[in-house]
């Protein structure tokens, strides 16, 4: 394997661990654990359960997946320059850059691939200046809802 596509990969789950972990707000840990002696009251019978209070979340609030690799198959937040693209039954198959400095103005970032309610796939597109860095991801899960096997692919196209 192409020594280059390795480092590549490290270095872009590196970026993306680091903003994420910047991006979490964890000013506001002491103000969370106090919450919890707050509502000592256990939900009544037949009452959906609230999620755990020391759940962590994304930036937008959106709760964290179990397993950390599927983080990365979220949809993006919006920012006011991605375009959502919805399918039939209203979740993001696709991601579009609306940003106009951007070399992938106009074109696809991710798109998504669904397997009942779970993302099984996702292709992540990103544009330098003579090709263009394609991401596939595919993700298999097991009957209790685990992840069973993630694979991730990484090739370069010329840029078109």
């Amino acid at each position: 394997m192409n020594k280059g596509i390795i480092v590549g990969a490290i270095a872009f789950f590196a970026v993306f661990a680091g903003v994420w972990w910047y991006a979490a707000d964890h000013g506001d840990a002491p103000k969370s654990t106090a919450e919890p002696a707050k509502t000592a009251a256990a939900p009544a019978a037949g009452s959906p359960a609230s999620p755990p209070v020391n759940s962590r979340t994304d930036p937008t609030g959106r709760p964290a997946p179990a397993d950390p690799r599927l983080a990365a198959l979220m949809v993006s937040p919006d920012n006011g320059v991605i375009e959502f693209v919805k399918g039939p039954d209203g979740r993001v198959i696709q991601e579009i850059d609306q940003d106009p400095n951007s070399l992938g103005f106009k074109k696809p970032l991710r798109q998504y691939v669904y397997v009942g309610d779970k993302v099984a796939g996702l292709t992540t597109y990103r544009y330098h200046a003579d090709q263009v860095e394609v991401i596939h991801t595919r993700v298999s899960y097991k009957p209790d809802g685990g992840v069973d096997r993630y694979d991730e692919t990484t090739s370069f196209e010329p840029r078109k």
